[in-house]
């Protein structure tokens, strides 16, 4: 009984957790995509409860997650109100936007021209492209694994950026790529989609935004995880910084984004990042790192907190140092030690 005690134990320490969380992820996610299924944010809920579970943290992990996928479904309701408006839809603006740039030639077209018939390359940006959520949301569990003050953070971010672009999309409805092909705006660009993808019956009825392409969301998500991961973790942040590559040069092959779009995207992610760790967290405590607890001893009565399991920043700085979870960033790090240093009342 021991044994297993101390291997659960150890499986629930920070870095054990996040691998084993990754690992889950990525299988779930793969099985879903071959299987033709969406990986929505509604099914990454109930897929992550799992980890919950083993984290021994499951009804903090209701409380902070239920209200932000909520929130996330939210807005991709209010997105089908865009349509709605009556704001003619632009088509031309970006089109024109994009040849400049390029002296003249439109990317998706030159890509489709030359590597359209490259059929494993379609499949394997699709793939890139289908996991539009599910990057966001393994950033955001690797987070909230670690410090769930960097959670926070990200959250808050990707919400309100999520809801700045809707009043873009709102006000200033931009056509993707494949949807000026068919208005013979953009011959020779098609949606090179390669694969099959059944969204779950409750995401289909909120009815997204078809012209939304500026800015580009499938750009900004995983930008900004990349920035919210690089206090924590220098090797998830590299890796987000590369996935972000592979999602760029992907919406503009599969003709689902103008470069226009792209940069849109790249824009809003770092606002939305700069917004939050030059205003925000300077005015909101709940965004702010608090010092360590002191260790019980020196009548100090010992904490009371009941959810034993919840990692001290310490415990959480051991463990993950091996994955590259090298702590909350220099600055955070001299207030803990300026805290320990200072003598016991």
């Amino acid at each position: 009984m021991s044994r297993i005690r101390a291997s659960l134990g150890y499986a629930r320490r920070p870095g054990p957790l996040v691998v084993v969380c990754l690992a889950y992820l990525l299988l779930v996610s793969g099985v879903m995509i071959w299987r033709g299924i969406s990986v929505s944010p509604d099914y990454l809920l109930l897929i992550l409860v799992p980890v919950a579970l083993l984290s021994g943290r499951l009804l903090r992990f209701l409380r902070d997650w239920v209200p932000f996928i909520a929130l996330f479904l939210g807005y991709e309701a209010v997105r089908g109100i865009a349509p709605k408006s009556g704001i003619p839809v632009h088509y031309k603006y970006v089109i024109r936007a994009d040849t400049v740039m390029f002296g003249g030639t439109d990317p998706s077209r030159w890509l489709q021209e030359h590597l359209g018939s490259a059929r494993w390359l379609a499949i394997a940006c699709t793939v890139v492209y289908f996991c539009h959520f599910v990057i966001p949301i393994a950033a955001g569990m690797v987070l909230w694994l670690i410090d769930r003050v960097l959670f926070l953070r990200f959250t808050v971010a990707l919400l309100g950026m999520s809801f700045a672009a809707f009043v873009v999309f709102l006000l200033v409805p931009v056509a993707p790529p494949w949807l000026a092909d068919k208005h013979h705006l953009l011959p020779g660009v098609h949606s090179l989609i390669a694969l099959p993808s059944a969204v779950s019956p409750f995401y289909n009825r909120l009815d997204p935004d078809a012209a939304a392409a500026f800015p580009s969301l499938h750009a900004a998500f995983p930008l900004l995880a990349a920035l919210a991961l690089w206090p924590a973790t220098r090797r998830g942040a590299a890796l987000a910084f590369a996935w972000s590559a592979a999602v760029w040069f992907s919406v503009v092959y599969l003709g689902q984004h103008y470069v226009t779009d792209v940069i849109g995207g790249i824009a809003f992610a770092l606002g939305a990042w700069l917004v939050m760790t030059q205003v925000l967290v300077p005015v909101v405590p709940a965004l702010q790192r608090w010092p360590a607890r002191p260790e019980p001893g020196a009548g100090q009565p010992p904490p009371t907190d009941l959810d034993t399991s919840e990692p001290d920043r310490s415990e959480a700085l051991g463990p993950t140092s091996a994955l590259g979870l090298a702590g909350v960033g220099d600055e955070d790090r001299s207030v803990q030690d300026g805290s320990r240093a200072m003598p016991r009342q």
